[in-house]
């Protein structure tokens, strides 16, 4: 089942539950993101050639519907700021006996859709778990030398797990991790010639925030 199949599915599976709905809600989550890059050669059975790992801060803004106590579903748009990586690869293109150095500048945004799935614990605390899927845009440019960009979408699987403090009837304070699959965009292929692609691995944003339900 393709990615587009999959979210028409779940929409229509969570439907039904609309008679025991609690309400919407709206949210803002802002905090730290973090995500590896590396550089692999094209080869087959090539390996890495040059690791990097960039921090950065993002934000996280979400509206969704409660249905009742333990379900819900929500739709969200991230930034996770601008990363800034250096590689120097150990294996330099043909003809280039080394070294080959270069930085690499890369943002990312984008929307994810979720299903969430929440047990309350007492009164006001609750654990929640999130599954979704994404398409993320990352604009990336070389930082030295050729000014070369590249700017490409990604779709992949969100992952996240958290806990809430109900603060009254209609604000929840929040604190959220959240994990998105391995970002692949091949901008390496631009910059350094024949031999690799540069690759963002998992993307991940460890937040506080607040909701606020009607």
């Amino acid at each position: 089942m393709n990615r587009s199949k999959f979210l028409a599915a779940a929409l229509l599976a969570w439907l039904p539950l609309g008679a025991h709905a609690k309400g919407w809600y709206v949210g803002l989550e802002a905090g730290r993101t973090e995500a590896d890059a590396k550089i692999e050669e094209h080869l087959i059975g090539g390996g890495v050639t040059a690791e990097d790992s960039g921090t950065s801060s993002g934000i996280n803004l979400s509206a969704g519907y409660q249905f009742g106590r333990f379900f819900g579903m929500e739709l969200s748009y991230a930034d996770f700021g601008d990363y800034e990586y250096s590689f120097d690869p150990d294996d330099c293109p043909f003809g280039n006996p080394g070294p080959c150095p270069f930085s690499v500048s890369t943002s990312f945004t984008g929307f994810a859709f979720s299903l969430l799935g929440i047990v309350p614990v007492g009164e006001r605390w609750s654990l929640h778990g999130r599954f979704g899927v994404y398409n993320m845009k990352a604009d990336s440019r070389e930082l030295a030398g050729a000014d070369l960009r590249d700017s490409s979408h990604e779709e992949g699987f969100k992952f996240g797990l958290g806990a809430g403090l109900k603060l009254d009837e209609h604000w929840q304070f929040l604190l959220d991790y959240s994990s998105y699959q391995q970002l692949d965009f091949g901008l390496a292929s631009n910059v350094v010639g024949d031999f690799g692609t540069y690759d963002v691995g998992d993307t991940t944003l460890l937040a506080i925030g607040i909701n606020y339900h009607w």
